[in-house]
């Protein structure tokens, strides 16, 4: 779908059908809210991709898991989704662990192998609980379109990947501390361990590219702001160059914060409702 403008004023929104026909809803508000990925792109197709920092300025919350198996069944996934957090590491490193309890088709991310391997740790997965932590990144990213898909590039800094190194290490003295027979660490250099000491060198033998990593919470590419310079949208989530148009996703946060950002992006949703009312 794009937005329909015309003359510097939005008129609706054009969405294709899947048969191919075009439905067109008329308006003159229009607010974008397809995430921090696919906004940058929706503006582009409406013709509104003239901003320099449009697509640029992507953080995120790079982030890794590890696993443990315990000798009893301890079904991770029943109950509340990260139920408990460690904030030792917070301030120091920048580094927020929490008991993901995921499932195992989320969980899977971490066990090893392939084919039957696989097949036996699946079948083991009531006696494995995972933890992940997220770090505040430096790196910085971009969202752009190449043949029709969303394509990002992110580059990790240094720095975040030294905290995840920190991460990995702190999660696993959890683990055993709470009772890990086998830590499942997504190492190249040792898949699982049995010990701190073998998770410390099995971290010191590893090449920093091969980290098993993941990231969540993308943000700013389309980042809210006084500066016209460097902000597509202005400080009231209106898009600059267009009269009508308004974003209200987290691709107006203007960095990653360092926790979860779904109050931040809510809150910032319910201001950007309460302008849009007032420029009624």
């Amino acid at each position: 779908c794009w937005v329909l403008h015309r003359n510097g004023r939005a008129r609706g929104v054009r969405a294709r059908r899947p048969d191919g026909t075009a439905l067109d809803i008329l308006a003159d508000t229009v607010v974008v809210a397809a995430g921090a990925t696919e906004t940058p792109g929706l503006l582009r197709r409406s013709g509104f991709g003239t901003h320099p920092r449009l697509g640029r300025n992507l953080a995120l919350h790079p982030a890794t898991v590890l696993a443990g198996r315990f000798d009893d069944d301890v079904v991770a996934w029943h109950g509340v989704l990260q139920s408990a957090a460690v904030h030792e590491f917070h301030e120091s490193d920048g580094v927020l662990i929490e008991a993901t309890s995921t499932p195992p088709g989320m969980g899977s991310m971490v066990l090893p192998g392939y084919g039957a391997e696989l097949l036996g740790w699946l079948d083991r997965a009531p006696q494995v609980a995972t933890f992940g932590a997220m770090v505040a990144d430096r790196g910085v990213g971009s969202v752009s379109s190449a043949r029709g898909e969303t394509l990002v590039r992110y580059a990790i800094d240094r720095a975040d990947v030294a905290k995840l190194r920190v991460a990995i290490e702190a999660m696993g003295r959890l683990l055993f501390a709470a009772g890990a027979v086998e830590v499942l660490t997504g190492l190249p250099a040792a898949m699982t361990v049995t010990s701190l000491p073998a998770l410390q060198e099995a971290l010191r033998r590893s090449d920093p590219r091969s980290l098993h990593l993941a990231a969540f919470h993308p943000t700013g590419t389309a980042a809210a702001g006084a500066d016209a310079r460097f902000c597509p949208v202005d400080e009231t989530g209106r898009l600059r160059g267009v009269d009508g148009v308004w974003v209200a996703d987290a691709s107006i946060l203007p960095s990653c914060p360092e926790v979860n950002p779904q109050l931040s992006i809510m809150a910032l949703a319910l201001g950007v409702a309460d302008e849009v009312l007032a420029a009624r």
